[in-house]
């Protein structure tokens, strides 16, 4: 814990999690962060949730106590999640562009079958592409290699940024966004349609899904999503150039 910033802890935490929470990477990474821009003198931490296979916090609900240099005080709730990456699936047959897609429940928007890029929360290892890869193909069940991907994310902001800011004004979530790029037969689509895939563990009810690009894009409501295509609408103007 920093010396410098007074620590509370809600009565539901227990005693014994407090140096779990405090010592975890998302909480340490968030706080160099924003220590970096921001005075911070307290920090409640209201709630955690912790990963079902293991004893690591997945969220942190806190509340800082914080000012910009100059004295004015800011808003200081946040949900501490770390960083993600995101993977706009992009399939060409037969002259036309097509979007593989997951859909999951998601009732924090009250959707029991939210339509989604494969995404998923960066590990401790901190390497985006490797984490990118490994959902594609846990979710989208498509092995690629690393030389596929186009880090959109890069190519937009040259590394200034992570990623991008879902919610920033609760959420210290950023999402790194890649693309790939695949030709494919019309029974290599028809197989890529419909796929389950279950993780009781995680709570997580995947299912694929091919649309075609336009409709697709038409359908979709996550702000990734929409993110990422237009990155990649851009990046594709930029190489036709």
């Amino acid at each position: 814990m920093s010396a410098n910033i007074e620590y509370s802890f809600a009565a539901e935490i227990a005693k014994e999690d407090y140096s779990v929470i405090t010592e975890c990477k998302i909480f340490k990474d968030w706080l160099e962060a924003t220590t970096k821009h921001f005075v911070v003198s307290k920090i409640h931490f209201e709630s955690v949730n912790f990963f079902e296979k293991k004893h690591a916090p997945l969220f942190i609900k806190l509340n800082a106590t914080a000012t910009l240099p100059d004295g004015r005080p800011v808003h200081g709730i946040a949900l501490v999640r770390g960083h993600a990456v995101g993977v706009l699936v992009v399939l060409r047959c037969e002259g036309e562009k097509y979007l593989l897609l997951v859909r999951q429940p998601r009732p924090a928007i009250s959707e029991p079958a939210s339509l989604e890029i494969p995404a998923g929360i960066l590990d401790w290892s901190g390497d985006y592409r490797k984490v990118a890869l490994s959902e594609l193909e846990e979710e989208a069940q498509i092995k690629a290699d690393d030389s596929e991907l186009i880090d959109l994310t890069d190519f937009w902001w040259k590394g200034s940024t992570p990623g991008f800011a879902g919610s920033c004004g609760i959420l210290d979530e950023r999402i790194r966004l890649y693309a790939i790029e695949r030709d494919v037969t019309r029974e290599q689509l028809r197989m890529m349609d419909g796929k389950n895939q279950t993780y009781v563990d995680e709570n997580e009810w995947i299912r694929t899904v091919v649309l075609p690009y336009e409709e697709a894009a038409h359908q979709f409501v996550d702000g990734k999503n929409l993110i990422a295509l237009f990155l990649y609408e851009r990046w594709l103007k930029r190489n036709e150039a």
